[in-house]
Parts: C-alpha cells; structure tokens; sequence
C-alpha cells in the first residue's frame, strides 16, 4: 500500500467516526480541520533502539481515558482550532485496524501518533511531541516494538506518513 493510500483510508476512517445521528457542531467544524490539512511527505524511517526516559511510559490507547489523552496532543497542531479538532478526535472509536499510542510522563501526554500495519508495512501518522523529554526516535522506536510485538513480527522501518 502506498503512504497516499493509507492517508485516503485513514481520513475516511476518521470522517466516519462522526457520521451519528446528532454529531456537536464543534466535533464538525473539527472533522472539517482535520481533514483539510495538508499531507505530510511520506518517508522511511530506520528502528532506532527506543531510549525511553524514567517516568516516561508509551502505550498502545486501548480505552478512552487514554483516547482523551492522545487527542489533546494531536489537536495540538491547531491553536486556534484546538477546541474544534480536540472535540473531533475525543469521539473516536477504537479500532482493529488502526492503533492509536500516547507517550505519558507521569499522568501528562507528552507524544501521539496514529498507525496502521498494512501488508507487513507499517505506517505511522499524526505524529506530534509537545515535550522535550522524549525525542521522536525514542517515541518511534518503542511504537515499533510494540507493534512488533502486537504483531508478531519484527519492523525495521516505518513509513511515516
């Protein structure tokens, strides 16, 4: 799968996840954000041994505690907008096929991303570091251990897209 189509999917994925039968109007106004930002360049990442700092935990979002955690760093990339797009993306459901990870130093979010395992290739997106504790090879590094493991399989290299 190419970096353009994991995008496409996961734009639409995400549009969905306000398709309800009375949606906020800021949740909206968020999706519209979002979705009209533009691509990142697609590039190829090497694994780098995570060094992860004490205090500093990365986890899969598996509830949505951390779903809430995760959206206030990616919203982050918005400052006007910041309320619409945190309101947007706090509606999301988990998903099989994509698996959101929040880096936590103590109880703050520190870091977020979006991936998918597609094809034996994993794509990782929406990558946002609000704190200079952690570096993004030692973030990128642990999300690709994880999904290693979640996996069962070993990446080298991500497509950051």
């Amino acid at each position: 799968m190419s970096s353009e189509i994991f995008n496409k999917n996961k734009l639409t994925w995400l549009a969905e996840q306000v398709n309800v039968d009375f949606p906020t109007p800021e949740s909206l106004r968020g999706r519209d954000i979002y979705l009209n930002q533009s691509a990142c360049v697609p590039s190829k990442l090497e694994f780098v041994n995570s060094n992860i700092p004490d205090g500093v935990f990365v986890l899969p979002v598996t509830e949505h505690r951390l779903t809430i955690r995760w959206a206030m760093i990616v919203a982050k990339q918005w400052d006007q907008e910041y309320d619409d797009v945190l309101e947007f993306l706090t509606q999301i459901e988990l998903s099989e096929e994509y698996q959101l990870f929040v880096a936590l130093n103590g109880m703050m979010p520190i870091a977020a991303c979006l991936s998918q395992v597609v094809d034996g290739e994993l794509f990782i997106s929406d990558i946002v570091i609000t704190d200079n504790t952690l570096d993004v090879d030692g973030f990128l590094g642990s999300v690709m251990e994880q999904q290693s493991s979640l996996h069962g399989t070993t990446f080298t290299t991500c497509i950051k897209a």
